[in-house]
């Protein structure tokens, strides 16, 4: 996993969140918009502490609520969901 440090201990906490979300979300697979079950399955399978659930799957949604494809200037492209 990629590890960003800056010096605002609140953006490294995010950060983490998001990588760690990202991770999760591509492991369910490439495809968009994973169900709540598909997610909460994999944080188990993956023994993910139940006191990070809340921010990997805010930074979850907050990954997934960002990703859109724009078929006119993307069809030459196959786009990476995550």
């Amino acid at each position: 996993m990629i590890n960003f440090k800056t010096n605002i201990p609140e953006f490294d906490k995010e950060n983490i969140s998001l990588m760690q979300a990202a991770e999760i979300l591509e492991q369910i697979g490439n495809e968009p918009n994973p169900t709540a079950n598909q997610l909460y399955a994999q944080l188990a399978v993956n023994d993910f502490p139940e006191d990070q659930y809340t921010d990997v799957i805010l930074a979850a949604i907050s990954i997934e609520t960002m990703m859109r494809m724009d078929a006119s200037v993307d069809e030459l492209y196959e786009p990476t969901v995550h």
